[in-house]
C-alpha cells in the first residue's frame, strides 16, 4: 500500500504540473463564471445556461486535461525508461498502472472540486439575478454582480498567487495555481451564500445543491475513459491515443460500445435537474455502478497489456 500511494502521489503531482493543466484550470473555471453574463435573452429557468456550462466544461476540458495527464503517466514513463526504473525494485506491474491511473483519477477529483463549486455558484448568482430583475423597475443584469465577482476573484486570485509563491518561495508554479484555483471555489461559494441571503430574503432556496451528485455521476463516466487512455497508452504513441480517446468519446453518444465504454447520454442527467428536479437516485445508482465495472476492466486489460510488454 506505501508503493501504492508513493505511486499515485507522484501521478498526481505530475498532472498538476504540466502547463496545460494550469490553462485547462483557468480557462474552465473562468467559462464556468462568465457564461451566464452573456446570456442576454432569458430563455426558460434562470441558471440554465450556467448549470450546462459546468456540466460541458467537466467533460470537455476536464476530460482533455486528464486524459493527457493518464498518457504520460503511462506512456511517457515507459518511453522515458522511468518506468523500467521503478518496475526494476519490487513492484508488480499491475500495481504499478493502477497506482499511476489512480493518482490522475485523484488530480481529476481536484477538477471536479472546483468545476462543481463554480457550476453552483454560477447558477445561484444567475437565480438571484433573475429574481431581482423582476422585481427592480428598469434595466437589471440578470446576473449578480458579488456572486460573478468572487468567482472571478477566485480564479484569477489563484493564478496570480501562485506566480508569487513561485517567486518568493519558488513553490511549482502549475501545481501551486491548479490546487490554489480549485479550493478557493468553494470558499467563495461558501461566502456567497450569506451575501446572497443578505441581499434578497428568498434566495436561501435557490442555492442548486442537486448539481453536485448529476456532476458526480457524470465525473464517474469520465472516469472510464481516463483508464481507457491509460491501457491504450501502455502500446501506442500519445497521439493515436488522443485520436482513438476523442473517437471513442464522440461514438459514446450516438453509437456508445456497450459493455466496454460508457454511453454518455447515461451519465448526462442534467436535464433531470431542470426546474428544480431532483437526480433520480436508482438511475444514478445504474450508471455509477456501470462506470466502476467499465473502470475495472480497463484497469485490468492496461495491467495486462502491460504485463506483456518488454519495456525498454
Amino acid at each position: 500500500m506505501r508503493r501504492f500511494l508513493a505511486l499515485a502521489r507522484s501521478a498526481t503531482l505530475e498532472a498538476l504540473a504540466e502547463p496545460l493543466s494550469a490553462i485547462l484550470f483557468l480557462v474552465a473555471l473562468a467559462t464556468v463564471h462568465l457564461a451566464p453574463v452573456f446570456h442576454y435573452h432569458q430563455f426558460g429557468e434562470p441558471g440554465r445556461l450556467a448549470r450546462e456550462c459546468g456540466f460541458s466544461a467537466l467533460l470537455v476540458f476536464g476530460l482533455v486535461f486528464a486524459t493527457a495527464a493518464a498518457v504520460r503517466a503511462i506512456g511517457g514513463e515507459i518511453a522515458s525508461g522511468t518506468a523500467a526504473a521503478a518496475l526494476a525494485r519490487p513492484v508488480p506491474r499491475g500495481l504499478f498502472f493502477c497506482a499511476k491511473i489512480a493518482g490522475v483519477v485523484a488530480s481529476f477529483a481536484l477538477f471536479l472540486v472546483a468545476i462543481a463549486a463554480a457550476t453552483v455558484l454560477a447558477t445561484y448568482s444567475s437565480a438571484i439575478g433573475a429574481a431581482l430583475a423582476d422585481v427592480a423597475e428598469g434595466p437589471v443584469s440578470r446576473i449578480w454582480t458579488p456572486g460573478l465577482a468572487l468567482g472571478i476573484l477566485a480564479t484569477l486570485g489563484g493564478f496570480v498567487a501562485a506566480a508569487l509563491l513561485n517567486r518568493f518561495v519558488r513553490a511549482r508554479f502549475c501545481v501551486s495555481a491548479c490546487l490554489l484555483m480549485a479550493l478557493a471555489q468553494p470558499l467563495v461559494l461558501c461566502l456567497a451564500l450569506p451575501l446572497g441571503q443578505e441581499g434578497f430574503a428568498s434566495t436561501a432556496l435557490l442555492m442548486p445543491w442537486n448539481i453536485i451528485p448529476a456532476l458526480v455521476v457524470l465525473a464517474c463516466g469520465c472516469c472510464v475513459f481516463i483508464a481507457f487512455a491509460g491501457a491504450l497508452a501502455v502500446r501506442l504513441k500519445p497521439a493515436p491515443t488522443a485520436a482513438l480517446v476523442a473517437g471513442a468519446v464522440l461514438i459514446s453518444f450516438v453509437w456508445p460500445i456497450r459493455f466496454v465504454l460508457p454511453e454518455i447520454n447515461r451519465f448526462w442527467l442534467v436535464d433531470r435537474l431542470a426546474a428544480g428536479g431532483a437526480l433520480p437516485w436508482g438511475e444514478a445508482g445504474m450508471a455509477v455502478a456501470a462506470a466502476v465495472c467499465l473502470v475495472a476492466f480497463w484497469l485490468i486489460a492496461g495491467s495486462l497489456l502491460l504485463q506483456r510488454r518488454e519495456l525498454p
